[in-house]
C-alpha cells in the first residue's frame, strides 16, 4: 500500500456565481488628519453622488472638470477591483479634456519600463493581448485588465498620452525586508526623498493594519519603508514625465491606489517635496454599503427608528480629498474571481495558498495545500499563465480545476451540492 500521505487526483467543477465579498470599512475616510481646513468637518454621500469638500456641497463630474481645470496634476484614488471608481475615471478624464485635451494618464499598476509598449498600443501599432505580453500583467500581478482598461481604452479614444509610474515591485519588497539601506546607490536614486516622513502620514498608514502594525512594529517599519518609496517613485514619476520637451503644456492626471492619495499625504504631498509650486488636486472614493450600518450611539430606540428612514451613505472628514465620490459597495467583484491563490513551488507546482471564504473554489472543496495541474484540461506551467485563463472567465462559467489533493487516500472529498 502507498504512504498515507500520498496524493490523489480528481477534478474540481467550480461555477463561478457564488463569490461574494463585504463592504469596505469606512472607519479610514473619517480621520481629523491632513492639510485641509475642512479636516475636522463631516459630511456624507449616497451611491453615485460627488462632493466638492471645499465648498461642502454635492456636485457632479463636469463641474468638477472646470472648476479645477486650473490645475496641473489631478490625483484620482480607487479601490483597485471596483468597476464604479473606473467608471468615474473614465468619466471625468472624459469632462477634463473636454477642458484640456493635453493629458497624460500615469498607472499605478505600469511601470516606467512599459512607456514603449504604451506608446506603442495608443497608436495602434499592437493589441491589447500584446501589450499584455510585452509589459508582464498578469506575470506581475492578478488584478484582472478588465478594470484598467476601461481607462486605458479612453485614454486611446481621446488621443491622450500615458505612461508607467511604478518601478519593478521586487526594489520596493527589498525595502519592506531589508529596509532603505538595502537598495543600492543608484537603486536609492529612483526614490528622491523617500526617507522623509510625515507623521500623519505614518498615523494613516498604521490605522490601515490596526492592531497587527502595533503589534508588531519591526514588520511595520518595513512595510512602512516600503509605502514610501511608492508614494515617492509614482510622483516622481509624473513629475519626470511632465518635465519631458515632449509633453510640454501638458498636464498630469495619476491614477493609483486611494491609500495613496488620501489626505493629500501619499502622492501629493511627495510630488510637492520636489515641484512646490505644482498646483495639485486629489479625488477619493467612499464606499456605501447596501444596508445602512447602525453605530452603537443609534441603539436608542428613536435615533435607530430614525436611521432607518434615511437612504445608505458613506462618512467622511472633508479633508478625505478636494473632490469625493460615492461608488455603491460591490456584493462581488465586476469580473469573476474563483476565490483561491497561490504560488509555483520548488517542483515547479502551483500550490494553493489561501481560499476565500464563501467562495466557489471553498464550495467546490479547494484546500490549502492542494496543487492545480491543469486548467480546464491545460497543463499548468506558470502563475502568468493560470492568471491569463482565469481573467478569461465570466461568472456563471464553469471553470475545471485538476487537482493533487493534500489528504491520504483512504479520505474522499464531497463536492457541495450548491455551488
Amino acid at each position: 500500500m502507498k504512504n498515507k500521505h500520498a496524493a490523489a487526483v480528481l477534478s474540481l467543477i467550480i461555477f463561478l456565481a457564488t463569490a461574494v465579498r463585504g463592504a469596505d470599512d469606512s472607519a479610514l475616510d473619517a480621520l481629523p488628519i491632513g492639510a485641509s481646513p475642512q479636516r475636522l468637518a463631516m459630511a456624507v454621500l449616497e451611491a453615485g453622488k460627488a462632493m466638492d469638500t471645499a465648498l461642502g456641497r454635492e456636485t457632479d463630474i463636469p463641474a468638477l472638470a472646470r472648476r479645477f481645470r486650473d490645475r496641473d496634476v489631478f490625483v484620482i484614488g480607487e479601490y483597485h477591483d471596483s468597476y464604479a471608481c473606473h467608471v468615474w475615471q473614465k468619466d471625468f478624464l472624459e469632462a477634463l479634456a473636454g477642458e484640456h485635451p493635453r493629458l497624460v494618464v500615469g498607472f499605478e499598476f505600469f511601470t516606467r519600463d512599459d512607456d514603449p509598449a504604451l506608446a506603442l498600443y495608443l497608436q495602434g501599432g499592437i493589441d491589447e493581448a500584446e501589450l499584455l505580453r510585452r509589459t508582464g500583467w498578469y506575470a506581475r500581478g492578478s488584478l484582472n485588465f478588465g478594470y484598467t482598461r476601461l481607462v486605458l481604452e479612453t485614454v486611446k479614444r481621446l488621443g491622450l498620452k500615458a505612461v508607467g509610474l511604478n518601478v519593478p515591485r521586487e526594489l520596493v519588497r527589498r525595502v519592506a525586508r531589508t529596509g532603505f539601506a538595502g537598495l543600492s546607490a543608484a537603486e536609492k536614486e529612483l526614490f528622491p526623498g523617500a526617507e522623509r516622513s510625515h507623521h500623519e502620514h505614518e498615523y494613516f498608514i498604521r490605522r490601515t493594519f490596526s492592531a497587527f502594525a502595533v503589534q508588531v512594529p519591526l514588520w511595520f517599519r518595513g512595510i512602512y519603508g516600503a509605502q514610501k518609496c511608492w508614494d515617492t517613485v509614482m510622483a516622481e514619476s509624473m513629475r519626470r514625465a511632465l518635465a519631458r520637451p515632449g509633453f510640454r503644456g501638458f498636464k498630469g492626471v495619476i491614477i493609483a491606489g486611494s491609500a495613496h492619495v488620501a489626505y493629500g499625504l501619499g502622492i501629493p504631498w511627495r510630488y510637492r517635496i520636489r515641484e512646490r509650486r505644482a498646483r495639485i488636486v486629489t479625488f477619493v472614493p467612499v464606499t456605501v454599503s447596501a444596508k445602512r450600518k447602525i453605530a452603537a450611539e443609534e441603539e436608542n430606540p428613536m435615533l435607530k427608528a430614525l436611521a432607518g428612514q434615511l437612504p445608505p451613505a458613506a462618512l467622511f472628514s472633508r479633508g478625505l480629498a478636494d473632490a469625493v465620490f460615492a461608488v455603491a459597495a460591490e456584493e462581488r467583484p465586476f469580473f469573476a474571481d474563483a476565490g483561491f491563490a497561490g504560488k509555483m513551488n520548488a517542483a515547479g507546482l502551483y500550490e494553493v495558498e489561501r481560499v476565500d471564504k464563501d467562495s466557489p473554489a471553498e464550495k467546490a472543496g479547494l484546500k490549502n495545500g492542494d496543487v492545480i495541474l491543469a486548467v480546464d484540461g491545460v497543463p499548468l506551467t506558470s502563475l502568468e499563465g493560470l492568471r491569463i485563463l482565469l481573467a478569461q472567465k465570466s461568472w456563471g462559467d464553469k471553470l475545471e480545476l485538476n487537482v493533487r489533493k493534500k489528504m491520504a487516500l483512504d479520505k474522499s472529498i464531497r463536492l457541495p451540492n450548491d455551488y
